[in-house]
C-alpha cells in the first residue's frame, strides 16, 4: 500500500515536514534468514559465549499478526532497557513506526515500513550518518526443530536506530541508490561495536 507524506523531500525516501519532523520512507526494519546469537542470549546450557544460530521464517516474519504488531510502535534511539509501554513511552520514544508491510521482488524477505522521527537529536543522527541501522525489538518464541532454533510468534514493541544491528547493513534508513558518505573513522567504530555486543 502506497501512503503520501506532505513535505519537502530532501531525498528519494528521505521527507521533511514543515514541523522539522523527517518521514524515512520504505525503511527495512527486520529480515528473514538466519541470525547469530549468544547461548546465554538464548538462556542455553553449555558455554554462554558460543554462537548459534537462529533462523526466522518467510511465514513468521510475515504473518499478518507479526506485521500489524509492529504498526504505530514506538521509534527509539537504541534498544532501551526495558520494554516500551504507555508509562515510559514519553521516555523512549522518538518516533512512530507506520505503514508497516513486506517488500516486493528483490526485498521480498524485508519487513518494511515507514518511520516519523520526531526527536532533533536523533534526526541529527540520521542526517549525519553517525546511525543508520535499524533493530526490531519484540517479543518471540524460540522453538527447536530437527535440531534447529526458529524464532515464532514474533510480536513488535519498538523498533530502534543503531549504529550496528544483528540484522546488518541492507536493514537501515536509506536515501537512494547512492548511499551518503560516512567519515572512516565511523566503519572503524562500527566495526568494534560489531565485535564487542551482540546483542540486536
Amino acid at each position: 500500500m502506497s501512503v503520501a507524506y506532505y513535505g519537502s523531500r530532501l531525498s528519494d525516501n528521505i521527507i521533511r515536514t514543515k514541523e522539522n519532523f523527517l518521514f524515512c520512507l520504505h525503511v527495512p526494519i527486520a529480515r528473514t534468514g538466519s541470525y547469530q546469537y549468544l547461548k546465554s542470549e538464548l538462556g542455553l546450557d553449555g558455554n554462554p559465549n558460543e554462537i548459534v544460530t537462529v533462523y526466522r521464517e518467510p511465514n513468521e516474519v510475515f504473518d499478518t499478526r507479526t506485521v500489524a504488531s509492529f504498526n504505530g510502535k514506538a521509534f527509539t534511539d537504541t534498544h532501551p532497557p526495558v520494554d516500551v509501554v504507555s508509562d515510559n513511552w514519553s521516555i523512549y520514544s522518538k518516533g512512530e513506526i507506520t505503514n508497516v508491510r513486506r517488500g516486493n521482488g528483490a526485498e521480498s524477505n524485508l519487513l518494511l515500513a515507514d518511520i516519523l522521527v520526531r526527536d532533533p537529536i536523533v534526526i541529527n543522527e540520521i542526517e549525519s550518518g553517525s546511525k543508520r541501522e535499524i533493530s526490531a525489538g519484540y517479543d518471540c518464541e524460540w522453538v527447536t526443530r530437527n535440531g534447529k532454533i526458529y524464532q515464532e510468534n514474533i510480536r513488535g514493541n519498538h523498533v530502534a536506530l543503531v549504529q550496528a544491528g544483528r540484522a546488518g547493513s541492507t536493514v537501515r534508513i536509506n536515501d537512494d541508490a547512492q548511499k551518503i558518505l560516512v567519515p572512516k573513522k565511523y566503519f572503524f567504530v562500527k566495526k568494534l561495536i560489531k565485535a564487542a555486543d551482540m546483542l540486536e
